[in-house]
């Protein structure tokens, strides 16, 4: 089966708003075994939403899906555009505006005459539930494919699509393509693919593909046969082992909180650096509040002093990005936190700061316990915000593989 995507929006052509939609609707109909054929962004005007569906319609894809462009804004005419298109007249939906009215009024919020628009239903074709929002969404026919009409606010979409679309994508698969996934980190793509180069030889049927990002490697494996995609990827996991962090769509930081639980083991963070960032990864994650005790950001040298006791002797000596300092660092804040693990970073972000001892992306990562310290070095690269990831990324992992 495939399908193809309208992303209807001006702010989306200009740059300001990062079109999230597609990728996160390719994603989901990617692992129900459905292809996304073609992908057009356009304005929300009428004649260039006619032009796109034109041509997305002459390549017969089984569904469109559109994205975009259903508030109730003078500026959006997508509503209208669209009707004109299938050639529907607009009635207006008493029913769900009382509906409107009432959930209005319970929030404290008064109704504007401009949101009578999202009270506008098609004279043909169905009408999506948006349990999120006000602005619904539309289903329409036209030669032999089906087009689904959706709003443009992420979260509205998303479970429009979870409840009202993608269960019906899956019912009509004719021939589903299976999908796994092995999410690592700490290897580039090229690295990864000379450790499998040789099973990848082997005649399996299976197709592979290498998604990197600053967080590590996705590795994607499919095909049509569930016995043979189970092969190769057990043999892959075999292969990689403990590069290999996980399975399923979760986080790192939400695998270590699972870990952490079953373990019965606590943790406190130190960070230079990341400025925080490992706390906030690990604290979006629900549940986080029975592993993780909580921490400093220690950003400066006078700081590391002052709350973690760090002698300035030792900071001067082996200087504050150190094995030595974070040796201490994450030993000193897991006895002021009394957490059975203390976990700390302390690097160069850049872009300045670097000599040619410890140049720009220099990492200094520990993890402690009552029993042990381990620390490794590492060498991210010159881009302040991707050191930053990149070595929250490094923490979670050596933590995963420490405890």
């Amino acid at each position: 089966m495939n399908i193809s995507i309208l992303s209807i929006g001006d702010e989306l052509l200009s740059g300001d708003t990062i079109n999230t939609n597609f990728s996160w609707i390719s994603n989901k109909v990617s692992v129900l075994g459905i292809n996304v054929e073609k992908q057009i962004t356009c304005q929300d005007k009428e004649l260039d939403m006619r032009n796109a569906l034109d041509f997305l319609l002459s390549t017969k894809p089984a569904y469109i899906i559109t994205t975009g462009g259903l508030g109730p804004t003078e500026d959006d005419v997508t509503r209208s555009s669209l009707f004109k298109y299938f050639n529907v007249e607009e009635k207006f939906d008493y029913k769900y505006w009382e509906k409107l009215k009432s959930n209005y009024n319970k929030m404290g919020i008064e109704l504007l005459v401009s949101n009578k628009s999202q009270a506008i239903i098609p004279s043909k074709g169905k009408v999506i539930d948006n349990p999120k929002g006000s602005a619904r969404g539309y289903w329409f026919h036209k030669k032999n494919t089906e087009i689904i009409i959706l709003p443009g606010v992420p979260a509205e979409m998303k479970v429009m699509m979870e409840i009202s679309i993608l269960p019906i994508l899956y019912k009509n698969l004719t021939k589903p393509i299976y999908r796994k996934t092995l999410r690592t980190t700490g290897y580039n793509e090229s690295i990864l693919a000379e450790k499998i180069r040789e099973i990848i030889k082997e005649k399996n049927d299976c197709k592979i593909g290498y998604y990197p990002s600053a967080y590590g490697v996705d590795i994607r494996i499919s095909s049509t046969s569930k016995i043979k995609l189970e092969k190769f990827y057990i043999g892959i996991r075999n292969i990689l082992r403990d590069i290999v962090f996980s399975s399923t769509t979760d986080s790192i930081e939400k695998l270590i909180i699972d870990i952490l639980i079953i373990k019965r083991k606590t943790i406190s963070f130190a960070e230079s650096c990341t400025g925080g960032l490992i706390a906030n990864r690990i604290t979006n994650i629900p549940g986080s509040s029975k592993v993780f005790s909580g921490g400093f950001i220690t950003y400066s040298n006078q700081s590391k002093s002052k709350h973690l006791e760090i002698s300035n002797n030792l900071i001067k000596d082996a200087g504050a990005v150190s094995k030595a300092v974070a040796k201490q660092m994450s030993e000193r804040i897991r006895e002021k936190f009394n957490t059975s693990l203390g976990l700390a970073v302390t690097g160069i972000a850049g872009p300045d700061g670097g000599s040619q001892d410890k140049p720009v992306g220099t990492v200094f990562i520990s993890v402690s316990d009552k029993e042990r310290t381990l620390v490794n070095k590492f060498l991210f690269g010159n881009d302040r915000e991707k050191n930053k990831i990149k070595t929250s990324q490094a923490a979670f992992n050596m933590l995963r593989l420490f405890i």
